[in-house]
C-alpha cells in the first residue's frame, strides 16, 4: 500500500512539473507516457532493375539514398529498409558487372533484407549468391523456393531484425509464376511451392515460439495494377499472424488493405521511381498498428521535378561515387553511339487491344529474323524493356531495351505450328507476341484456343499446310517461356537449334550497319499492322 501511495505521488509530481514547465516556457515537456509508443519507418524498394540512373542519366540511386538517409536520421534505430526482388537485372552497367554496383548501393543505403525476384534467376542463382551478393550487408530470404534434390529450402525463410528492442520478423517469398517466365534451364532444379501455405506455416512457427513482436511478409508478387485485386491481395486475404505485406513484380504502386483480413498491402513501383514508407506503431504491450495505407501517406515518388529530375537534386555523394565509378568502368562499352532517333520516341505501344503490333516489336522481330536468315521472326512483349527516347542511340540503350542474354534459336515450323503458337499468344491469360514475316488476324470474342482466324505471309501470300518456314525465336520462347510450349514441339527443346547469336548483339550490329549520317532515324518509326483483332477498334497497350 505504501509503494502504491509512493507511485501515485511520483506520478502527481511529474505531472505538476510538466504543467509548470509548459506554463513558464510555452513548450510542453515530453513525458514518460510517450515512451509507451514506438514509431517505425518500414521502407520498401522493389523492382529496381539496375536503375543506378534513369534512362536520361538522372541520379536515381543517389537521390533515393539521400531521401532514405534523411528518414534514418530522423528516426534512428527505428527504420527498416526492405527489398522486394528484381533488384539487379536491367541496365548495362549492372548487367555487365552482374549486379555488384546495385548490391553495393543497397548495402550502403542500409537495406537489411530482400526477397528473391524472378529476374534473380536470369544469370542463374549461383551468380547471384557467389558474385552479386558477395560482401553484401543484407541477405536474401525466401520461404517457398525448394531444391528438388535435397527437398530443403534454398534460402532462409525469414529473418528476425531487432529495432529499438522490438523484434520484427520478415518472411520472404517469390511468385509461383517464375518457372514460366524464366529460362527453363535456370529453374529446372527448383520447386516453387504455394506462397500462402508456406508463409502461413512460417508465421505460425514464429507466433508459437514467440520469436517476434511484428511479422511482415516480403514477397515478389503483385496486383492487377488496380491497387485492389490480384495475386498479392488473394494471398493477403488468406494470411494469418501477419501484420503487413510488401510486394513487387508488377511494377505498380500499391497502398491498400486486403478486404477480408484488413492486412495492409504495399508495392513500391519500380526502377527507383519511388519508395514506400509505411508507418508502424508498437506500444509497450506490443500492440501493432500500421497507419491507414494511401498513396499520399505511404508512397514517395522520385521521378519528378522534386526528385531526381530536379535541376539540382540533393544526392548522397557516396552513392553517387559508386554509380560514377561503375559507369566509368563500363563506359567504353556502353557509350558508343550506334544510331540516332530524331523524330519521336520509339515505343512498345501496341496498335490493337488486347494484343497488336508495335513499332519496336516490328523492328526487333525483323532484326532477329534477318540475323539468322529466317523467314519468320518472333519476340515476346515482356522481353522489350524500354521505349527508346529521342537522341543518340548507344550500346547502353540497347542493353536497357534488351537486358537479357537471350540467344536466337532457328526452328522449322509449319502453318499448324504457327497457329498453335499464336493461339497461345491470344488465349485467356496469354501475353501476346510480336511477329515478322507473317501477319495474322484473331477474334478475341471467340473461345480461348480457337481465336486465330487467318495467317498469311507478311505480303499477304497464303501459307500452305505443308510448307515449312524457318523461324527465328529467342531461346526464352523456344524453351517454353511465357507459356509458349508450342515452340518446344518444333525443336525448341533441342540445344542443337541454338545459333548462339545473342538477340541484343543482333540489335547492336543492325544499328551499327544502318547508322546514317543524314540526320534521319536509324530505327524505322512507322507502324506496320501485322496483328489485327477483328473484335476491337484501335487501342493502345504497352508491353509490361
Amino acid at each position: 500500500m505504501k509503494n502504491l501511495l509512493k507511485s501515485k505521488k511520483v506520478i502527481s509530481f511529474l505531472t505538476t512539473l510538466s504543467l509548470s514547465i509548459t506554463l513558464l516556457t510555452g513548450f510542453p515537456l515530453i513525458t514518460y507516457a510517450q515512451d509507451n509508443v514506438k514509431n517505425f519507418d518500414i521502407v520498401e524498394i522493389t523492382d529496381f532493375h539496375g536503375a543506378l540512373t534513369d534512362s536520361s542519366g538522372n541520379p536515381a540511386a543517389a537521390v533515393l539514398a539521400e531521401r532514405l538517409n534523411n528518414i534514418k536520421k530522423s528516426n534512428p534505430d527505428r527504420t527498416l529498409i526492405l527489398g522486394g526482388g528484381d533488384l539487379y537485372q536491367g541496365s548495362a552497367t549492372s548487367n555487365i558487372m552482374k549486379g555488384v554496383p546495385v548490391q553495393e548501393v543497397m548495402t550502403k543505403i542500409g537495406m537489411e533484407v530482400t526477397t528473391l525476384g524472378n529476374h534473380e534467376f536470369d544469370w542463374g542463382l549461383d551468380t547471384i549468391i557467389n558474385t552479386t551478393m558477395k560482401g553484401a550487408g543484407y541477405s536474401i530470404i525466401c520461404s517457398n523456393l525448394y531444391d528438388k534434390t535435397t527437398g530443403k529450402r534454398v534460402f532462409e525463410p525469414y529473418k528476425i531484425i531487432t529495432k529499438d528492442k522490438i523484434k520484427i520478423a520478415v518472411i520472404g517469398g517469390i511468385t509461383t509464376e517464375t518457372p514460366s517466365i524464366v529460362l527453363p534451364d535456370f529453374v529446372k532444379n527448383y520447386e516453387f511451392k504455394d506462397l500462402t501455405t508456406e508463409i502461413n506455416s512460417v508465421a505460425q512457427e514464429i507466433k508459437e515460439k514467440k520469436l517476434a513482436d511484428v511479422t511482415l511478409v516480403l514477397v515478389h508478387e503483385g496486383d492487377n495494377r488496380d491497387n485492389a485485386t490480384g495475386p498479392v491481395f488473394d494471398m493477403a486475404n488468406n494470411l494469418k499472424n501477419v501484420d503487413a505485406v510488401f510486394g513487387g513484380h508488377t511494377h505498380s504502386k500499391v497502398s491498400a488493405v486486403a478486404t477480408k483480413t484488413n492486412i495492409p498491402v504495399y508495392i513500391a513501383n519500380s526502377y527507383g521511381k519511388g519508395y514506400v514508407n509505411a508507418k508502424l506503431t508498437v506500444t509497450n504491450d506490443k500492440k501493432v498498428k500500421f497507419e491507414t495505407p494511401s498513396y499520399e501517406k505511404s508512397y514517395v515518388a522520385l521521378d519528378n521535378e522534386n526528385g531526381y529530375k530536379s535541376k539540382n537534386p540533393n544526392i548522397d555523394n557516396d552513392i553517387d561515387k559508386i554509380v560514377k565509378d561503375s559507369n566509368e568502368r563500363t563506359a567504353p562499352i556502353t557509350n558508343e553511339v550506334i544510331g540516332r532517333n530524331t523524330d519521336k520516341d520509339l515505343t512498345r505501344v501496341q496498335e490493337f487491344s488486347p494484343y497488336g503490333s508495335s513499332i519496336l516489336g516490328n523492328w526487333s522481330t525483323d532484326v532477329t529474323r534477318e540475323a539468322v536468315n529466317a523467314q519468320v521472326g518472333f519476340q515476346n512483349n515482356g522481353g522489350l524493356r524500354i521505349d527508346i527516347p529521342t537522341g543518340d542511340i548507344t550500346v547502353g540503350t540497347m542493353w536497357k531495351f534488351m537486358p537479357f542474354d537471350n540467344t536466337i534459336y532457328k526452328l522449322n515450323m509449319k502453318k499448324s505450328d504457327l497457329k498453335a503458337v499464336l493461339e497461345q499468344a491470344v488465349c485467356d491469360g496469354g501475353k501476346g507476341i510480336q511477329v515478322s514475316g507473317i501477319k495474322f488476324t484473331y477474334d478475341s470474342k471467340l473461345p480461348s484456343g480457337n481465336r486465330i482466324t487467318n495467317i498469311t505471309k507478311e505480303d499477304g501470300t497464303a501459307i500452305s499446310d505443308t510448307e515449312v518456314l524457318t523461324t527465328a525465336v529467342p531461346d526464352f520462347l523456344a524453351t517454353g517461356g511465357d507459356g509458349f510450349t508450342a515452340f518446344k514441339n518444333c525443336g525448341g527443346s533441342n540445344p542443337a537449334n541454338d545459333t548462339h547469336i545473342i538477340v541484343r548483339d543482333a540489335f547492336i550490329d543492325w544499328c551499327k550497319e544502318n547508322n546514317k549520317n543524314d540526320n534521319k532515324n536509324t530505327i524505322p518509326n512507322a507502324s506496320i499492322s501485322r496483328i489485327n483483332n477483328i473484335s476491337n477498334t484501335l487501342a493502345t497497350k504497352t508491353a509490361a
